[in-house]
């Protein structure tokens, strides 16, 4: 009976034992799908996130050869644009060039074109001079063509000054004597040589002209004065 009663103890302890251990197998096989979820849950954010990075990764990609794409075609624009200012500056410098040269060889122009009824008149009063001998219709004839040939000087800016009974001036006066005179100022110009010119503002030629200075005998008296013996 004790043996019996003993074995029923042990045969209740293994059967409990068993037990025991199929339930810590299935709560250790309960744990591992727990932990396995969890990887997955954790490693499906991880795989998200990593596909969004592609995603972003590739749309960078297509933004970087949009820009690269719009660079080359800005820098080629810019390249034309430079190769036709170039190009166009080259066609303003050669056509001023031109301009200049034409300029400078056919300025004179238009004073050439009011100079020539001039030289005719100048033909025709020669011609008459040939078959005359009036002499005052002769001189009166070269009075005018005179007359006509300052005025066409005066429309271009060319005029002459009057220099006598001014006085000497070194800036439009070039002195080519000097003169006693007792009836003029010291240093006033008396007469002139050649007439001066100026060419709008500018001083085209000067008055050669004479000035008046003071006379000897004049000087002589000034020296021996009184005044001039004091020291």
């Amino acid at each position: 009976m004790s043996g019996s009663k003993g074995e029923k103890r042990v045969s209740h302890k293994k059967t409990s034992t068993h037990h025991k251990s199929e339930h810590n197998s299935d709560a250790g096989h309960a744990r591992r799908i727990e932990i396995n979820s969890e990887e997955q849950a954790d490693s499906k954010p991880a795989t998200e996130n990593t596909a969004e990075k592609l995603k972003e990764a590739g749309q960078s990609g297509e933004d970087i050869n949009t820009r690269i794409e719009q660079t080359e075609k800005e820098k080629q624009d810019l390249y034309d644009r430079v190769l036709r200012t170039t190009a166009d500056f080259d066609n303003f410098r050669k056509r001023v060039s031109k301009e200049k040269d034409d300029l400078i060889r056919y300025g004179n122009e238009k004073l050439a074109r009011e100079l020539l009824p001039v030289i005719d008149n100048f033909e025709r009063a020669l011609q008459q001079a040939e078959n005359s001998s009036d002499n005052k219709a002769l001189r009166e004839g070269i009075e005018m063509i005179l007359k006509q040939f300052i005025a066409v000087l005066e429309k271009f800016g060319v005029k002459y000054f009057t220099s006598v009974g001014q006085p000497f001036d070194p800036n439009k006066h070039e002195a080519m004597v000097h003169q006693e005179s007792s009836e003029h100022e010291e240093n006033a110009v008396i007469s002139e040589f050649q007439k001066g010119y100026y060419l709008h503002d500018k001083l085209l030629r000067p008055a050669l002209v004479a000035v008046a200075k003071k006379p000897a005998e004049i000087c002589e008296a000034e020296d021996s004065s009184p005044a001039a013996t004091i020291h």
